[in-house]
């Protein structure tokens, strides 16, 4: 695999990596029907983060710890906001996997096709207007 492929799936975990800690600020705020979708997605994203940790292990790459925290881009202390958050990491995300797919074959293409329309459907369910190229 090369090199920019390795990248393009560090840079997904790293994403994961941030959803996961995005979405556990996010369940924190909303409630109802807005934190099942938040705990659906937390689940989806921690799927993700192990497949690419997984990944990147099997090739012998750099597995990167994740961070202490991420930037959310302000506080978050509101369910607007959270949900504003929900929306900007899903799009985030799409690139990532977007990037994934270019570099990918196969199944590994075809898994990071799904992970970026799951993102992109997940951005519209949070409130963001459909795009013909999300991320």
């Amino acid at each position: 695999m090369s090199d920019q492929a390795i990248d393009n799936l560090t840079q997904a975990l790293e994403g994961e990596y941030a959803a996961t800690y995005a979405y556990g600020l996010i369940g924190a705020r909303v409630s109802g029907g807005a934190l099942t979708r938040a705990r659906q997605a937390l689940s989806s994203h921690r799927q993700a983060r192990d497949e690419l940790r997984f990944d990147l292990a099997a090739l012998q790459a750099t597995v990167p710890p994740p961070a202490a925290a991420y930037d959310t881009g302000g506080p978050i202390d509101t369910a607007a906001q959270a949900t504003a958050l929900a929306v900007q990491t899903e799009l985030r995300l799409v690139r990532n996997w977007a990037a994934v797919a270019t570099t990918s074959a196969g199944p590994s293409r075809d898994r990071a096709v799904r992970h970026a329309q799951e993102c992109a459907t997940r951005a519209v369910t949070w409130g963001s207007p459909s795009q013909a190229f999300p991320g």
